[in-house]
């Protein structure tokens, strides 16, 4: 699925294709700002622990496919959700044994969203995270994710493709938007995550073959809960920007 086949994206776009004061911060792997579909995006990449030099590794890939669904420019190869919004680049994820992310300790995660939150994300997308026994976190992850409500910051994250009934953090915290996976037809993917806790503060978005650019300069298809988050924040951008458009 390319993002202008997603249903209502059409009628969006005919309002805006976002707003470069509406800021989307894409916490994940290194990106491959050469990449085609990212000629004039407004991209920014953020120095951390991990170093941000995209490759062809796992990390690269995922980072790279995740950000071209919301920041891919009209016309190109892979059109993104809010090609017009400013967007924040902040690796995390490194790569692991085969096709596997090595994730950020809460710690880490914690100084990636508050460095996001003070160089002024509206957004902040999370494709990743660990699997939990309760939706409990480090208490600096907990204060970033408390900073982030004191100034309106939206937290979204991937529920995780563990295809359970469990929790997944960042998602699993309260106030973040917790995204699954469903296909084409609105049906919930098996391997999307579920459980009490998304009920209130959980959506579904689709996650089956969603096309992304990869750092060689190509495209995939990708599925999983990690493709699935980026077109709900590219949607949230989307109409962040027409409420400040409309004053």
């Amino acid at each position: 699925m390319s993002v202008p086949t997603i249903p209502g994206i059409e009628s969006l776009w005919l309002k805006t294709l976002g707003d470069p004061r509406i800021c989307v911060a894409v916490l994940d792997g290194p990106v491959d700002k050469s990449h085609p579909c990212f000629n004039e995006a407004q991209l920014t990449q953020l120095q951390t622990l991990i170093p941000g030099i995209p490759n062809q590794g796992w990390a690269s890939q995922h980072g790279t496919h995740v950000t071209s669904i919301i920041f891919g420019q009209q016309g190109s190869s892979v059109q993104g959700i809010a090609p017009n919004c400013r967007g924040l680049i902040v690796p995390i994820f490194s790569d692991g044994k085969g096709e596997k992310l090595v994730s950020s300790s809460q710690i880490d995660l914690a100084r990636a969203i508050t460095q996001a939150v003070e160089q002024g994300a509206n957004v902040i997308n999370i494709s990743g995270g660990q699997l939990i026994g309760t939706p409990e976190s480090d208490q600096l992850l907990a204060n970033a994710v408390r900073l982030c409500q004191e100034r309106n910051v939206l937290i979204v994250a991937a529920a995780g493709n563990d295809g359970c009934e469990c929790l997944h953090l960042p998602a699993a915290l309260k106030s973040v938007l917790a995204v699954g996976a469903m296909d084409s037809q609105g049906n919930p993917l098996d391997f999307s995550n579920w459980g009490e806790t998304y009920q209130t503060q959980g959506i579904l978005a689709p996650g089956e073959n969603i096309l992304g650019a990869k750092p060689d300069g190509g495209t995939a298809l990708k599925s999983g809960t990690s493709f699935a988050a980026p077109i709900v924040s590219g949607i949230v951008a989307l109409l962040l920007s027409i409420q400040l458009q409309r004053g």
